[in-house]
Parts: C-alpha cells; sequence; structure tokens
C-alpha cells in the first residue's frame, strides 16, 4: 500500500523526467528568430539528477559547525533537528517544508527527552538545495547554535543544505577559482554609503590588459547583497561554467535592494518598483552604482556587455530597472518574479514580493503598459535586448509556470523574438530554482559580440600602414554610444602638417641600443633630435609609446613625428626637444611576431624598463633636463594605456601625459588618480584623445567621466577619425605643442 510520501515522491520524479525530456531537447517556449538579423542561442539548461544516481548517505548539514552532528540530512532526504533547552516549555523548529505551499516558514512541534534535548524529523523529504530554519523557544525566535546564521526573513537564520544526487555544479571543484570582493561606495543619490560585493573571474588579477563585462545580480525581499554568494553560490557556479568553457569570463556585482528609510536606516524600503528612471534604485544604479564599478573595476562599460538579473522581489527590481534603461542593459533576467504574469498565489519571499494574479490566457498583452511601455515597438525592444530570460519553478502553487508559458506564447505573437523560458523542475519559491536558473542565464549571456572577449585581442588588431583593421557596429572594439562631452577640443591640422617640407632645417632619427637591465638584453628605440641639436644646451624629452602590434619604428611608419615636429619648430610654435620612441614589448623577443597580443604581459613589464634602463640611457647620451617639468609621456592606443599607467603613477617622473585612443590595458580611473588632488597639483597636462569611430571609446570616456567628476583638469578631444594613424597623428600635432610650456 503506498503513502502519501510514496505518491508525492513519485509525482516529482515524474514532473523531472518528464520536465528533463523537454529542457534537453531545447526550449519549446523560446521562438526562433525568422528576420535573419541575429543567431538566436540555444538555452542549456541546468543539470538535474539522473535516474540512476544513487542517494547520498546520512551526513551533518554542510552549514553545521566542526563536530556538530545536527541538523542531519537522512539518506532519504528528510532532515532530523536536534536542540538542547531542558528548561524550556516548547521547542518548534520553523521552516518552509516541501509540499506546504507557505512561503513563510511554518512551526513544527519538537519533542523532549528526559535530557531536555528536543528532537524533530520533517515528515516529507525535502526539496534538492538550500533551505532556512530557526527555533521557537516558548515564543521567541532563537539561532541554533550549532549551525552559521545566513540573512533571510529579514532576521539572521540557520540553514541547511540537501544534496541533489549526481549534480555538483553549485560544488567546489579542482577548478581555477575567482575571488569575492566586499567593497563600500558613497552613492549620492543617497547621501550613503553602501556595500556589494563582487565577483571577479580567475585570470582577472593576472590579465591586467582584458576588460569584462558586467551581471548586476539582485536578491529578493528579506534577503541582501550577501545571499547570491552564501545561498546562491553564485562563484562556485560560475567558476565551474567557465573551466567547462560554457559561460564568458564577467564580473558580478552584487548590491542591497534596499533604499534608506527616512529615517537613515540603512534597510529601507525595498526600491526600484516603477517611476522615472527604473524608481529609486533604477536611479542610484545608473548615477551611482554602474560608474563606480565602471570606474574601479576594468569593465565594458556599454550596454551590450552589461546585464542584470533578480530573484522574486529582485526580479520585479530588475523589470522596473532594465526596462527603463534599455540604453543601459542588453541582457534582461527575471527568476520567479518580473515577468508580467505573476505568481500562482499572493505572496512573495519574507511576505515581501506580493505577486500579480495571472491574467486569462486569452487576454491580449498591452504593449504600451506592460514592463513600462518598452514593448511598445517590438522590432525596437528586439534590436536593444538581446536576451530576455525569465523562470518559474515547476512547482505551484508558489509558482507560476503555466502563466509563464502562455505569457511568453503572447510575447511571440507579439512579435517579441528575444524571450527565453526556463521552468525549474520539481523545485518551487527556492534557491535550487535560483541557482538553476543562474546557470541556465550566464550561459546566454555575451555571447553574441566578439569584442565581449577579455582579451587583449579585443585592444588592438595587428597593425597595418596607417590604420588598424575594424570590425563589428562602431569599427573595430565595439560598440559606440557618445554623449555630450564627445566633441572636438581643438580643430583638425591644417593640410600637409605631417608631409616633409624640404624649405624647413630637419632633424635627425638614430636608432639608439642600450643594456636593459630589466629585459636582461641590449634593446633598441629610435630617438629624435631636433635641428641643430647641441649638447652646449639642454632639451626636454618627450617618450612616445606604440601599440601592440607595433615596435620601436611604429610611430614613424605611421604618423611620421619627425615632420611633425620640423614643421611646427620652423613655424615657432613649439619649442626644440627630443623625441624617444621606445620598444614598449618588454621581453627578450620583442618583435612583433606570431600572436602579438600573447605579450600583453611585456607591456606591463615595460614600466620598469622605461624608468630604471630607458630614460637613464637617454640622460647619460643626450644633453637633456632631468627634471619632471621637462619630461612628456605619451602612446597610441596600447601605449596610450601604457603613457595613462606609467604616467599618473609617476608624477614625480612626469608632469605632462597623454593617452590616445588608449586601449583596455588602461588600468580603472580610480587606479589611475587614486588622489585627485596630488593629480590636480603635480600635473601640467592631461590629455586624452579618442575618435568618434573608434569602438575602443569607451575606455577614454570612462578615464574623463572620473576626472570631470574629481575636478582634476585635462583635455578631453573627440574628433571624427577611428583607430588608425590619422588619430594618432592629428594628436601628436595638438598635443606638443602644449607641452613643455
Amino acid at each position: 500500500m503506498k503513502t502519501c510520501k510514496d505518491n508525492t515522491l513519485m509525482r516529482r520524479e515524474m514532473i523531472l523526467v518528464l520536465l528533463t525530456a523537454v529542457l534537453t531537447g531545447g526550449a519549446c517556449w523560446a521562438q526562433t528568430d525568422d528576420s535573419g538579423t541575429a543567431v538566436r542561442q540555444k538555452m542549456v539548461p541546468a543539470p538535474l539528477r539522473s535516474a540512476n544516481a544513487p542517494a547520498v548517505p546520512a551526513h551533518p548539514s554542510p552549514y553545521n559547525l566542526t563536530g556538530v552532528q545536527y541538523p542531519r540530512i537522512e539518506e532519504d532526504s528528510r532532515v532530523t533537528f536536534r536542540f538542547n533547552a531542558p528548561d524550556a516549555q516548547k521547542v518548534q523548529v520553523m521552516l518552509v517544508t516541501s509540499g506546504s505551499n507557505s512561503l513563510q516558514p511554518l512551526p513544527y512541534d519538537m519533542v523532549k527527552d528526559d535530557d531536555g534535548v528536543w528532537t524533530y524529523t520533517t515528515e516529507e523529504p525535502q526539496s534538492p538545495g538550500y533551505h532556512n530554519y530557526w527555533m521557537r523557544v516558548d515564543g521567541a525566535v532563537v539561532l541554533d547554535p550549532g549551525t552559521n546564521a545566513f540573512i533571510g526573513y529579514g532576521h539572521m537564520c540557520n540553514a541547511f543544505e540537501i544534496p541533489e544526487p549526481g549534480v555538483d555544479f553549485y560544488d567546489l571543484k579542482d577548478v581555477p577559482h575567482g575571488n569575492v570582493l566586499i567593497k563600500n561606495y558613497f552613492a549620492k543619490t543617497t547621501n550613503s554609503w553602501r556595500r556589494i560585493f563582487v565577483y571577479t573571474p580567475p585570470d582577472y588579477d593576472k590579465n591586467t590588459t582584458a576588460r569584462y563585462p558586467v551581471l548586476y545580480l539582485q536578491h529578493g525581499g528579506g534577503e541582501d547583497e550577501r545571499v547570491w554568494i552564501e545561498m546562491g553560490r553564485t562563484n562556485v557556479i560560475l567558476d565551474n561554467l567557465l573551466a567547462e568553457g560554457k559561460v564568458e569570463p564577467m564580473v558580478v556585482v552584487m548590491e542591497t535592494s534596499y533604499m534608506p528609510s527616512a529615517g537613515g536606516s540603512r534597510r529601507g524600503r525595498f526600491g526600484g518598483f516603477g517611476g522615472p528612471g527604473g524608481g529609486p534604485f533604477g536611479q542610484l544604479m545608473v548615477n551611482d552604482l554602474i560608474p563606480w564599478v565602471d570606474s574601479n573595476f576594468r569593465t565594458l562599460a556599454d550596454k551590450d556587455h552589461r546585464a542584470m538579473a533578480g530573484l522574486s522581489m529582485g526580479g520585479m527590481q530588475t523589470a522596473s530597472v532594465t526596462m527603463a534603461n534599455l540604453d543601459k542593459f542588453s541582457y534582461i533576467g527575471l527568476f520567479s518574479g518580473g515577468a508580467a504574469t505573476g505568481f500562482g498565489r499572493r505572496g512573495g519571499r519574507g511576505n515581501a514580493a506580493p505577486g500579480t494574479t495571472p491574467a486569462a490566457a486569452s487576454a491580449p498583452l498591452n504593449l504600451k503598459t506592460i514592463y513600462s511601455g518598452a514593448m511598445v515597438d517590438p522590432a525596437e525592444f528586439n534590436k536593444k535586448v538581446k536576451v530576455l530570460f525569465m523562470s518559474f519553478g515547476s512547482e505551484p502553487p508558489l509558482e507560476n509556470p503555466e502563466g509563464l508559458k502562455r505569457h511568453n506564447e503572447q510575447l511571440i505573437a507579439a512579435g517579441i523574438t528575444n524571450s527565453y523560458v526556463y521552468i525549474s523542475p520539481g523545485t518551487s519559491h527556492e534557491w535550487q530554482t535560483w541557482r538553476r536558473s543562474l546557470y541556465t542565464f550566464a550561459s546566454l549571456l555575451f555571447k553574441d559580440d566578439s569584442s565581449t572577449s577579455p582579451t587583449p585581442a579585443a585592444a588592438q588588431p595587428a597593425p597595418a600602414r596607417g590604420a588598424r583593421r575594424g570590425g563589428g557596429r562602431g569599427g573595430f572594439g565595439g560598440p559606440i554610444e557618445l554623449g555630450p562631452d564627445d566633441k572636438p577640443a581643438f580643430a583638425d591640422p591644417p593640410a600637409g602638417f605631417r608631409n616633409r617640407r624640404e624649405n624647413v632645417p630637419h632633424g635627425e632619427l638614430t636608432m639608439v641600443e642600450y643594456d636593459s637591465k630589466t629585459v636582461g638584453t641590449r634593446r633598441k628605440m629610435l630617438v629624435y633630435t631636433p635641428p641643430g641639436y647641441s649638447a652646449d644646451r639642454k632639451y626636454p624629452v618627450l617618450y612616445l609609446l606604440h601599440g601592440i602590434g607595433g615596435d620601436e619604428t611604429e610611430w614613424r611608419n605611421l604618423c611620421h613625428p619627425e615632420n611633425i615636429i620640423d614643421n611646427l619648430l620652423a613655424d615657432g610654435k613649439i619649442q626644440p626637444m627630443i623625441v624617444v620612441m621606445p620598444n614598449g614589448r618588454a621581453q627578450v623577443n620583442d618583435r612583433a611576431e606570431g600572436n602579438v597580443y600573447a605579450s600583453a604581459p611585456a607591456f606591463a613589464n615595460f614600466e620598469n624598463d622605461l624608468l630604471k634602463d630607458v630614460i637613464p640611457a637617454i640622460e647619460a647620451k643626450y644633453s637633456v633636463y632631468t627634471n619632471r617639468e621637462n619630461r612628456a609621456l605619451a602612446g597610441l592606443s596600447m601605449g596610450g594605456g601604457q603613457s595613462l599607467n606609467f604616467g599618473l603613477a609617476h608624477l614625480d617622473v612626469f608632469a605632462w601625459v597623454g593617452g590616445f585612443s588608449s586601449a583596455p590595458n588602461t588600468k580603472t580611473p580610480a587606479e589611475l588618480v587614486p588622489d585627485p588632488a596630488a593629480a590636480r597639483e603635480k600635473l601640467k597636462l592631461l590629455w586624452l584623445a579618442c575618435g568618434n569611430k573608434d569602438g575602443l571609446i569607451r575606455v577614454s570616456q570612462g578615464v574623463h567621466n572620473y576626472l570631470k567628476e574629481k575636478n582634476v583638469p585635462h583635455v578631453w578631444h573627440v574628433d571624427s577619425n577611428a583607430h588608425d594613424g590619422t588619430e594618432w597623428a592629428n594628436n601628436l600635432y595638438l598635443f606638443v605643442q602644449h607641452i613643455f610650456k
């Protein structure tokens, strides 16, 4: 005779089998794009328990303190609790049990033995994943002292974890691991300090020339910025997916969704549900959080490399923020909340996320009102948003999978072609649904644009004579979004400015060799000396750095600085100077051969070669000033990043710094200028320039915006060129007229 428990287990197993068959065959609710304008991705659902996976033997919960045996996870996934309270009259364990159809923990009476130890074992097996619980002792909320505590339901809770046999995508493995950082930033929107958790992928600290896309990940009601790490295991999931080659490396930012209350308390209202800019939290993200992240981490700071997702109320918040800011986000993830369909019945995590009664299946969508009107023009929405991901667990009434499927069918009928639906088999409004949702959503992110790849290859293509290869929207590098500040500061140079004029005095170009202790070899640099150079006077020096595909001859080949300087000297517009063009690839074989991007670390190593070998060699050979006021540093592309990195880090060495079309090897603005007051005091000129057809303009834009915010004087010059020799020659012509004044 089968019991009620047996029937429940059989029903769950049947759901798992049926839904696994559906999901592994592709998402039948995800439409195919017939327009030919984009290739639709195949959704890869999270792994599930296989039919032949053996049960996990009984064991203490992994969240127990060392040596503590309870809570104990039984082999059949039931849970046994023990609590020592000999003087208590009544002890209950508060938990959400499988099949209770309640988002709120319910009290379960424990039984006291002769030693004063209270015990309770759940009647039903608990679903896989993370679960909160706490004790109620004679009516008072009490934490179990033998287990760790986590935030949930608006207060600290205990927890236990039910294993899913054969499933390990959220388990620690012997793979490269990223870092989880805790950072504080000041938000002008709230006039307060706020805390965020930030995940950086395994290579972030090693590959310092790389920039990364960003996922902003929001929690549910009664939780905060910790939970996606502590309960969701986001870092572990992404580490494992990266090791398997299933996702792109990304930075993940986790903020608290709560906004301060009127009294200034950190925990106030859950912000961001509608209103201008996506509500209070949307305004905080756009005005404070995103700019701070882009200034302090090496990000790809544009909409095509930015995603946002959230669970439950965080999903609702995500929908509100992203739909009102489609110029900021291209990927949207709504896990158990946020989709215009609602939960199966009213309620939410911690009683904080009221659902919406789903409309009847035949009710048409009002594209003018749902999602803040973002879909009123489906074609435009399809163009702006690459992925609209929506998920629920399969178990009503707390989740609404059927309503979500109907909603997606309506979206398809309305012309929306970028929606993906995932139903987590056998789960309800719980962490296993959201771990699986993150796994599935992450595999869809940042994969349709080659500029997403966080490698030096996104920084510069191989050199060509006078130009660099373009590619992708906005030309080489990535999409271009221009702001009101992105305009020329000066007129273009006159025609013929870099041509050799026979009727003017000419300087000399000399290939100079020097001993590099940094590299351990004898290296070369091209040196320009002005007409009439004499050891009887001293000269200022401009150090000019090339790009990743060039060497000490690139500036001469592309831009002819010798002609530019000769002509400006003849016209009386500059004073005589020496120009040094070293090789910025500080390694034994410093030729631009083979895979030039593999030499990116050598460009960082050049900092030592420049300071300890190149400058001393020049000052020993030539009659030059040796003070910072007579020393300038500038470069193009990768060399532009080097110039900003090295020049701004050594204001005791350089007073004049210029970055032309700076590449993604450029440090974050906050790293470049950690002390704005010192920069204001010591810099005589900081020059930033980029063409408005250059896909790398976002790098320089980020630096400009930071400097502007910190009131650091600088030139921001955006002309009509691309990532090419014309841009760099033009800026050299302008830059040298402003130095050594």
